[in-house]
């Protein structure tokens, strides 16, 4: 049937049921369906009749991008094609769905026809292949090795090059879903300037059937959340932990749900999400939005599904590989586990590249339950692909996982049509991002491995420009005012690759590395404080979490043996009322003035200790002002790796492991 977008359109077809909720989106069901559709349809006081309705709003119905081929069950009654309706319980006036001629959309570019991988039989076994990003951080571009900006030949990811793998598999495999795990906002010039924009164009363009809301997806709070990216993408949203008040309520419910059932061939699948709890101290959402525990609050949605007769529950979530874990085993009925914010890299036999397996892929988790929980993430920045392939059995069991993430590396060509939109919207940004700032000599190392684990000389130099900004001599007694700068390892997010471009700092390379557009503060801070924000930030290390200072004029040393609060053995600043500058041991009772990233001061990452004890907090200038103003004076950069933070010899088993990816990653870096 087709149907007239200006006209009224009667559905009448034998066997088939139409349902309109709020004349907002349709859905069909063949009369298999009715009992459970019934069961719904009468708490909400709808009727189960036929029904004439107006759907002229829901352009992309005939999108190809927006259906699902659907396998007839066995005899001669014909089925109509399931359709997914991209503005499923979102408020009307939603934009950003793609045209339904527009022939650039990367599923509508299909290869030919092979064979396919997998498929579903009615009362067998049924097999779900599930690709999966997270913790992307606004990597449009390939990338280099370490997720930096890529030159030369060694390049890696992109949504040009990702497009083209997810089409190669949509291609050869039945039973797909492209899910996202969060954090697709913030981390390079492309966010700094198109603010979410960049992020529903392509998302909607490799047509994802899902995604969950990371941490950083807040950081322009709810609104830099809702009007570029809720309001404009064509797939749902989901996460199950986040309430709002009474006040926001009316704003944003209904642009993301706790849940969303996908019909997938055969089968229906149920997508529960959550996003970290810590959100309130990581981001910025505001005072109307509550984040609660994330097994208290999946366990009544997933019982929902259950209830509903979904048997294949995947939960899609933001809080990190530990909590992945503690849902597998604790969430009662979720099959698969597929999860972000701790950029964890699993993988199953030889690593492909410099990173360092954190466990197998897929991790299985033995839960509460007795069942088998697959949990996967896929590392970070879009340099890989989750892939994994899943077989339940006729109850819903998991009897099969299997997978790995893919490399997307030079092997893989770039979709040429997704590649010149990226060029498009690369053209706005060169006025804006191809500023040079100085020059670097040495590998400025801003890796996760190294910034969230130990001493990284990215973090020492972002210090010391911080120092260097505040010197001002205020009198005979003082050679300076402040000589002191503490920043997170979690605000640190790139490298910058002394080889690429002989070295050249542009403002888009520093705004990968600090793009979150914060400023340097000055906080004035008892020593007892302070010594209670360095036990902080240790106090579950290991772990690849933020807290962790990176420090200049401050020497830290740690016994990773002791309990939690009690692992800081030795704590020394650098004197300011001082003719000759030494290191002395920290005096608890004294105050001292301490430069940070007004995130810390704020409280955010756990640090309540720097919030609630200032006596005086003074705003600064921008960090990205204050890093390139530094670099340009200095001309050329080349800083170390000092000692400024140790592990004490008591833990040498702790520092071995907690430097290992590190070094790993450098030792390779320079062989290769």
């Amino acid at each position: 049937m087709t149907v007239n977008h200006q006209k009224r359109a009667r559905i009448s077809r034998p066997g088939l049921v139409a349902l309109d909720f709020n004349q907002e989106f349709i859905v069909y069901m063949d009369m298999s369906s009715v009992g459970l559709i019934a069961m719904l349809c009468q708490a909400d006081d709808r009727s189960l009749h036929p029904v004439t309705l107006t759907i002229r709003r829901l352009r992309t119905a005939h999108h190809p991008a927006h259906q699902r081929r659907a396998r007839p069950r066995g005899g001669d009654q014909p089925r109509l094609r399931q359709v997914r309706w991209p503005g499923l319980l979102r408020r009307r006036g939603a934009q950003g769905h793609q045209d339904p001629g527009d022939p650039r959309h990367a599923r509508q570019r299909a290869a030919p026809r092979r064979r396919r991988f997998f498929s579903s039989a009615r009362g067998g076994s049924f097999q779900l292949t599930i690709l999966h990003t997270n913790d992307v951080h606004a990597r449009v571009e390939e990338t280099s090795r370490d997720s930096g900006k890529c030159a030369g030949q060694d390049c890696y990811g992109g949504v040009a090059r990702r497009a083209t793998k997810i089409r190669e598999i949509r291609a050869t495999h039945d039973n797909v879903l492209l899910l996202d795990a969060g954090d697709q906002y913030q981390g390079t010039v492309w966010f700094s300037y198109f603010k979410g924009r960049e992020v529903v164009r392509f998302m909607n363009l490799l047509g994802y059937d899902a995604m969950t809301i990371g941490n950083h997806e807040f950081d322009n709070g709810v609104d830099g959340l809702l009007d570029p990216l809720l309001k404009n993408i064509n797939f749902p949203v989901v996460s199950a932990n986040i309430k709002a008040s009474k006040q926001l309520a009316n704003n944003i419910t209904g642009y993301f749900l706790p849940y969303r059932i996908i019909n997938v061939g055969s089968e229906r699948v149920g997508i529960v999400g959550y996003t970290t709890k810590e959100t309130p101290v990581l981001s910025d959402p505001g005072k109307d939005l509550m984040f609660e525990d994330e097994i208290a609050a999946l366990q009544p949605q997933v019982d929902k599904l259950t209830t509903l007769g979904v048997n294949k529950i995947i939960a899609l979530g933001h809080s990190g590989f530990t909590v992945d874990k503690s849902i597998a085993q604790k969430v009662k009925g979720v099959d698969v586990v597929v999860g972000g914010h701790t950029n964890t890299f699993l993988y199953t036999g030889p690593q492909p590249s410099n990173d360092i397996p954190a466990g197998d892929y897929p991790f299985m988790v033995k839960s509460d339950y007795g069942s088998k929980v697959p949990v996967v993430q896929a590392y970070a920045f879009g340099k890989y692909l989750g892939y994994l392939n899943v077989t339940f059995d006729e109850n819903g069991n998991v009897i099969k996982a299997v997978g790995n993430p893919i490399l997307l590396d030079k092997s893989i060509s770039e979709d040429p049509i997704v590649k010149a939109q990226v060029d498009e919207m690369k053209r706005e940004l060169q006025n804006f991002s191809s500023k040079v700032i100085g020059k670097t000599i040495v590998y400025l190392n801003g890796t996760t491995y190294a910034c969230r684990f130990q001493e990284c000389n990215m973090g020492n130099l972002i210090c010391d420009a911080a120092v260097y900004n505040n010197l001002r001599h205020p009198d005979d007694n003082q050679w300076n005012h402040v000589s002191m700068c503490i920043i997170n390892g979690g605000g640190i997010r790139g490298p910058i690759d002394e080889r690429s471009n002989n070295g050249t700092i542009t403002l888009e390379e520093l705004l990968s590395v600090l793009p979150f557009g914060g400023t340097f503060d000055l906080l004035e801070i008892k020593g007892s404080a302070l010594k209670e924000a360095f036990e902080h930030s240790v106090y579950r290390h290991g772990q690849g979490t933020g807290e962790l200072l990176q420090v200049s004029g401050i020497q830290v040393v740690y016994d990773l043996s002791q309990k939690s609060g009690s692992r800081v053995t030795s704590l020394k600043v650098l004197c300011t009322d001082c003719r000759v500058p030494i290191y002395v041991p920290l005096n608890m009772e004294k105050t001292y003035k301490v430069l940070l990233p007004s995130f810390l001061a704020g409280g955010g990452d756990g640090y309540h200790m720097l919030k609630g004890s200032s006596n005086n907090h003074s705003s600064g200038n921008l960090d990205i002002d204050v890093v390139s103003s530094y670099i340009s004076r200095m001309g050329r950069v080349f800083p170390a790796v000092e000692g400024r933070v140790k592990f004490s010899a008591g833990t040498a088993l702790q520092e071995y492991l907690s430097l290992i990816s590190g070094l790993s990653v450098l030792l390779l870096y320079f062989i290769l």
